[in-house]
């Protein structure tokens, strides 16, 4: 599992760099103004394909886990659940559109509606990606995170290089068409190992969609909680104090999101590979390992972030800094709530990783509403900061009464971990 993790954040760190590329070129071009209608326009979109996947992806991975005889059945099962469900949400989508922007002007409105085209494949892709980490292809779901970046820059350079980057441009090339052609590379993948069955139908799609349920209340509330604050502020403030927002929200989430990268490919498949003992305690080293050295990275990002904003995006962007060491605070935090929630799945309390997200929101919520009139955009980050600590705080309960002992969250065994860390370098190597 080490060496699959270094694997995976070493690749984590290219998808990182080439982020922050992204988000420089995308944010200097469009400028503030810009960058808020890109996010306003593609946050529903996103925010659907979440609500639309029913929690499907999750119940593959758990399903075909289980059931390893008859992963070519699950796998036809979801192709037409995923496909229906694609569809239906991107009809609910476009009908809802008009009344969910209805303060927003008639171009912003149609950027949206054609973002809400990628949502019928994006729904497939996902749970075609959690097919391969059922199968544990992770070299090929690990090439898919590369692949994101990669393209936003193929576009980004296309554009510039026609001199027609705008955010329409951004969405057509970026979010649609990028996003079809990873869902044909994605199936191309799965269909040469798995070939889909679809005998047992009925009581596949009906186990698919049992243990989706299950897991989409816990997804549904994590939808909403990564989406709120910019959802709200769309509502509430300018394009422009929402591009703000966007840039501070990305440089806060760069370390979680290498992290979140590595440990999401092959963390809940592998832990399931273990017997309960064994996993409870490889998940205490992970969590005490990631939460110090996090801790370090964060810091140094901190120290870093009132001069590297500025230089690298522009200094119209300079009142995101503050904004930006918020979300870079909560960074340990959010990284060490992962690992637990991981946990949490591996058991199957989907109801309890529900509930969690559930007073997560419900939390951050109330505070950036508290404090939106007078602190603006800075109160969700503000928001998303009491969030993490309250989620973080609440799954640790949970662990807790399964076993997971507190004390070794926080103990870090060096001198075996470097040792680990030395013979995988020497394995490269050779």
């Amino acid at each position: 599992m080490k060496r699959l993790f270094m694997s995976s954040f070493v690749l984590n760190i290219a998808v990182m760099v080439l982020n922050i590329a992204t988000g420089i070129l995308m944010a200097r071009w469009l400028g503030p103004y810009g960058r808020g209608e890109f996010a306003a326009a593609t946050r529903w979109a996103g925010l659907l394909v979440g609500l639309s996947a029913v929690g499907l992806p999750g119940a593959i991975i758990y399903l075909g886990k289980q059931y390893r005889e008859r992963q070519r059945e699950l796998f036809g099962a979801y192709l037409l659940l995923g496909m229906g469900f694609g569809l239906l949400g991107l009809l609910i989508g476009e009908m809802l559109l008009p009344f969910l922007m209805g303060g927003q002007s008639k171009e912003l409105l149609q950027y949206a509606r054609i973002a809400m085209l990628c949502l019928p494949f994006a729904v497939l892709t996902d749970g075609l990606i959690g097919t391969l980490q059922s199968l544990n292809l992770f070299r090929k779901v690990m090439f898919l995170r590369l692949m994101s970046p990669i393209g936003s820059l193929a576009v980004i350079g296309g554009l510039a290089f026609a001199g027609r980057i705008d955010v329409p441009g951004l969405i057509w090339w970026n979010t649609v068409l990028w996003g079809l052609f990873t869902f044909l590379i994605t199936l191309v993948w799965v269909y040469r190992t798995l070939r889909p069955k679809l005998s047992g139908l009925k009581d596949n799609v009906r186990q698919l969609f049992r243990n989706g349920v299950k897991i989409y209340g816990g997804s549904l509330v994590s939808i909403f909680g990564g989406n709120f604050d910019q959802l709200v502020l769309s509502l509430a403030l300018s394009p422009y104090a929402l591009g703000l927002y966007a840039v501070a929200s990305s440089v806060g989430g760069i370390l979680p999101s290498v992290v979140f990268g590595a440990l999401n490919v092959f963390l809940w498949p592998k832990l399931m590979d273990l017997p309960r003992e064994q996993r409870q305690r490889k998940v205490e080293r992970i969590h005490a390992l990631l939460f110090y050295g996090t801790s370090g990275a964060t810091l140094i990002g901190a120290a870093l972030l009132p001069f590297a904003l500025p230089l690298l995006y522009g200094h119209e962007y300079e009142p995101a800094v503050w904004m930006g060491m918020l979300m870079l605070a909560a960074a340990p935090v959010r990284i060490g709530c992962t690992v637990l929630l991981n946990y949490l799945n591996t058991e199957g309390k989907f109801h309890t990783v529900s509930l969690s997200e559930a007073v997560s929101v419900g939390t951050g919520f109330a505070v950036m509403m508290a404090l939106l009139s007078f602190a603006g955009e800075e109160a969700a980050a503000i928001g998303i900061v009491a969030a993490t600590v309250v989620k973080w705080l609440f799954v640790w309960i949970a662990s807790r009464k399964l076993g997971i002992r507190f004390g070794a969250l926080f103990v870090v065994h060096w001198r075996e971990d470097l040792h680990r860390l030395s013979s995988f370098r020497k394995t490269q190597k050779a």
